[in-house]
């Protein structure tokens, strides 16, 4: 039959009812000895309705006579006194009209479609996306969320899905990425878990946590993240997770507690006995799963977990996940790019090595045989011709060594006059020319003096063999670094040349063994520093430039 206005209600589930009188609010006190934040402790459904993530209302006449944490923490401390719940008018909390919803509700109630409101809290007008059911007694039940979050969200998705689209993928590992993503995966309030797939378990690789979930006084996050990157997942033991990989479909996860409850009874995961609150406080209430695709397989599951997660945010986590895969991918591309490079690198230099080693030795097995004959005076011409051809060679076995070989670089203070002088006496009859050094004995700076005075010797080679009048050193201090100078005034070179100089093998001189520059690159760049070349003015000239003490 149905209820009138001013009727007592029948039982109704979400009131406190009388014990003298089941099915009855008290005597004489009609919605004015209220529920507690939520309902009456006592009745059964009392915590599945504080459970619920989202936004929870009673309204009955126009008054909101019983809502849930999840409606209180929306609106705002202090916005709503529980005590006064039975006696809050809707119309008192709503920008909108009161009439206005109220047509509105039945038609919604029966299509199922999303009626927003505007709420007053304590601090901001609060939007909210509200579904309506009814009671058997006739009371609107409306559950929704904070139709900000949803705005908020399509903004920060957009944010991150640009942030890998400025200048590609710069991230070398999954990890690299998520950490770079800190600020915007605070600000959507999420939650991420990324694990590889190896066969069937699941091995941590990369997770963030919200400022929310890391400093909650229950210490449930930090927890949970510590057994995350120990206890590896079986996929036995996880169905959603089971699901995402073997479907290569995206899950929703609607009670993560019950989820990781089940989980921790299956596998070493310690999950520790809270009270459902702590979860929701600390944003672990609901959650999505996504596939991650290399290769045409799922190589990595992500988890997006959060408090106040909506559509959008599933499908934010499946946009993060491809963010994940095109990072993985690109990966792997720049590994077989770097592969193939190295075997193109390493045919170019055997092919340059045999070229560089058969002219000495043609030239040496000449020799020998032209030595063999009675005449002195040729015999002591080839000898000489041999000694020479022989000296190449041990240059250029030197230069594979500093080139390919490794450094273990101990700097220190180094003066660098003294340097300069002594790489320019080990200059050989042949190289050494007159060069002029304008080094001051107070220029120091941090490097290895063995690898710098090896590389000085290089470059004060090269310039001495390609100069027409003089050479010119100097260095000085510019702030914290120190810039050394080595001047030629050689023939201009190309602008093909001056990009190739750095080059292994490639040189401009018949006898050259093209590694002298690659091997002075590598010196510096050792040693925390870097070389460069000058070739826009009248000379050409190679700066060094290394910290300074």
């Amino acid at each position: 039959m149905p209820r009138r206005r001013g009727d007592a209600p029948e039982e109704h589930l979400l009131l406190p009812q009388d014990p003298h009188r089941p099915g009855h609010p008290p005597a004489g006190s009609r919605r004015r000895d209220p529920p507690r934040l939520a309902m009456a402790a006592s009745h059964p459904l009392a915590a599945v309705f504080d459970a619920l993530p989202d936004a929870a209302v009673v309204i009955d006449e126009g008054q909101l006579v019983a809502m849930n944490r999840a409606f209180a923490r929306l609106l705002g401390e202090g916005a709503v006194d529980p005590a006064d719940l039975g006696g809050v008018p809707l119309a008192s909390m709503l920008v909108e009209d009161v009439r206005w919803l109220f047509e509105r509700l039945p038609e919604a109630h029966a299509s199922g479609e999303v009626v927003r409101l505007h709420l007053r809290g304590s601090e901001r007008v609060v939007p909210i996306d509200l579904r309506a059911g009814r009671t058997p007694e006739g009371a609107w039940v409306l559950v929704g969320r904070d139709a900000s979050t949803e705005e908020r969200l399509g903004s920060l998705v957009g944010e991150l899905s640009s942030m890998y689209q400025r200048g590609g993928s710069p991230f070398e590992t999954v990890a690299a990425m998520v950490d770079q993503s800190r600020s915007v995966l605070e600000a959507l309030g999420w939650n991420v878990g990324v694990w590889r797939v190896d066969g069937d378990i699941l091995l941590f690789e990369a997770a963030w946590l919200t400022d929310r979930a890391r400093q909650h006084r229950s210490g449930l996050g930090v927890r949970l993240q510590k057994q995350l990157q120990v206890a590896p997942i079986p996929l036995a033991v996880a169905p959603i997770l089971t699901q995402t990989v073997r479907e290569g479909r995206g899950q929703t996860m609607d009670d993560l507690p019950a989820i990781l409850e089940r989980l921790g009874s299956r596998t070493r995961f310690a999950v520790p006995k809270l009270d459902r609150e702590i979860f929701v406080e600390s944003g672990f209430v609901r959650g999505a799963t996504a596939p991650v695709f290399v290769g045409g397989r799922v190589s990595h599951v992500v988890a997006v977990i959060g408090a106040d997660m909506v559509e959008r945010d599933f499908a934010g986590a499946q946009l993060f996940a491809s963010m994940v895969s095109a990072v993985l991918r690109m990966n792997e591309l720049g590994t077989e790019m770097a592969r193939q490079q190295r075997h193109a690198a390493l045919g170019q230099m055997s092919r340059q090595l045999a070229h560089e080693v058969r002219n000495p030795l043609a030239v040496i097995l000449q020799a020998t045989r032209q030595a063999r004959k009675p005449d002195p005076d040729e015999r002591l011409r080839m000898l000489d011709m041999i000694d020479e051809e022989a000296e190449r060679l041990r240059r250029l076995v030197d230069d594979l060594v500093s080139f390919a070989g490794p450094s273990e670089p101990r700097v220190g203070p180094t003066p660098l006059a003294p340097l300069v002088r002594w790489s320019h006496a080990a200059l050989s009859p042949k190289e050494r020319r007159e060069v002029a050094i304008d080094v001051d004995e107070s220029v120091v700076a941090i490097a290895d003096p063995v690898l710098l005075r090896q590389a000085l010797t290089h470059l004060l080679s090269n310039a001495c063999s390609h100069a027409r009048d003089h050479v010119y050193v100097a260095a000085c201090r510019e702030g914290e670094r120190v810039r050394l100078r080595v001047e030629n005034d050689s023939e201009p070179l190309s602008e093909q040349v001056a990009d190739r100089v750095f080059e292994p093998f490639f040189s401009t001189r018949p006898t050259g063994t093209g590694l002298g520059l690659a091997v002075v690159r590598r010196l510096i760049e050792d040693q925390g520093g870097r070389v460069t070349l000058d070739a826009s003015g009248d000379a050409i000239t190679f700066v060094v430039e290394l910290p300074a003490a």
